[in-house]
C-alpha cells in the first residue's frame, strides 16, 4: 500500500471520528433539548419531525454509521484487509442522506444548526478521503 493510501485512510478515520463526536453532541442534544434554551438552532432541529424517523432520532443512525467505518478501519488494521464495497456503500448512502438534511434543514426549516453542518462536513472530508484512497 502507498504512503498516499495510508494517508487516506487515516483521513478518512480522522474525519469519521469528528463525525463521531458530532453525532453523538446531536443525540444527546436530543434528549435534554426540552429542558435547555429550545430555541437555539440546534434545538429547533432536534425537536422538528424531520429528525426521527420512526420515532428514532436520525443522530443514532449517524453514530452507528461512523461507528461501522471506524470498525472496518480497525479490522483492515489487524486483518491487512478493508472492505471497500461495505465503506463505499455506506459513504454513498451517507451522502444521500447528507444532501436530503442539508436540504430540510436550510430550504424546509430555514434554519442553520453547527452541529448538523459539522456532520455534513465530516461526511464531505470521508468522501474525499475514500476518494483519495481509490486514485491511489
Amino acid at each position: 500500500m502507498h504512503d498516499s493510501a495510508i494517508f487516506s485512510l487515516i483521513a478518512l478515520g480522522g474525519a469519521a471520528l469528528f463525525g463521531l463526536q458530532g453525532a453523538l453532541s446531536l443525540a444527546v442534544r436530543h434528549h435534554q433539548v426540552r429542558d435547555h434554551h429550545p430555541f437555539s438552532a440546534c434545538n429547533k432541529v432536534a425537536l422538528s419531525k424531520e429528525a426521527q424517523i420512526a420515532k428514532i432520532p436520525v443522530a443514532y443512525g449517524a453514530v452507528i454509521f461512523y461507528g461501522f467505518v471506524l470498525a472496518q478501519l480497525l479490522r483492515g488494521i489487524y486483518l491487512e484487509e478493508i472492505q471497500l464495497y461495505w465503506l463505499n456503500f455506506a459513504m454513498v448512502a451517507a451522502l444521500l442522506v447528507t444532501c436530503y438534511y442539508a436540504y430540510i434543514m436550510f430550504f424546509k426549516l430555514r434554519i442553520v444548526c453547527m452541529g448538523c453542518l459539522r456532520i455534513y462536513l465530516a461526511n464531505l472530508l470521508m468522501a474525499a478521503a475514500l476518494s483519495a484512497y481509490h486514485l491511489y
